[in-house]
């Protein structure tokens, strides 16, 4: 896998030196409770075979001057769309590194790897990502139940969709009385007359 570079951050693949940071970090209840698939509490053993990506998955480490700070990634579905996930660690939070991590990881997915659209869901209760996936440009989809590992059940969330070309937005068709007084008005000035 590749390692991607932003202005602050280097985002490079997970290796075994990351199992006792990881641990520590992804393990705090709330890390761990705002993700969908990491446990808490979380072993070393659960963080070894957490790091190892799926066939499908880019997973970067994120690395603030050489040192692991959180996770960014996406799982690639057969369609060819991908779902994109994030983490940072609590002493890192609000200072725009998740921001930053992902916008290069969806810059990779849609430049590199030609994925066609990004969805994200986060938690209703995760405000944090909420305002990270509008600062992307994604817009909500709609709600549903997602298991929460950490927490050992459904949560309700929040879905997302980001498509690699944004839809061209256009002026909205006139209807009704609008479209009847512009057409009234245009007849008008055929005919000479004031509208």
């Amino acid at each position: 896998m590749v390692t991607l570079t932003t202005e602050r951050l280097v985002l490079r693949p997970f290796r075994r030196g990351d199992v006792k940071e990881f641990t520590r970090l992804a393990g705090d209840w709330a890390v761990a409770s705002m993700t969908s698939d990491i446990p808490h509490p979380l072993s070393e053993h659960q963080a070894r075979a957490w790091l190892k990506p799926g066939r499908r998955e880019a997973r970067f480490a994120i690395e603030l001057d050489s040192r692991l700070i959180g996770g960014a990634g996406y799982y690639q579905r057969n369609s060819g769309t991908a779902e994109l996930g994030f983490w940072l660690g609590r002493e890192w939070w609000g200072r725009g590194y998740a921001t930053e991590a992902t916008t290069e990881v969806l810059r990779y997915g849609f430049e590199v790897r030609r994925v066609p659209g990004f969805t994200s869901s986060h938690f209703v209760d995760n405000y944090a990502s909420a305002g990270v996936l509008r600062k992307l440009a994604f817009e909500p989809m709609g709600r549903g139940l997602i298991i929460c590992t950490a927490r050992g059940h459904e949560v309700e969330a929040v879905t997302y969709w980001l498509p690699a070309k944004p839809a061209v937005r256009t002026q909205p068709v006139a209807t009704g009385t609008q479209a009847a007084g512009r057409w009234r008005s245009w007849l008008a000035r055929l005919a000479g007359r004031p509208a």
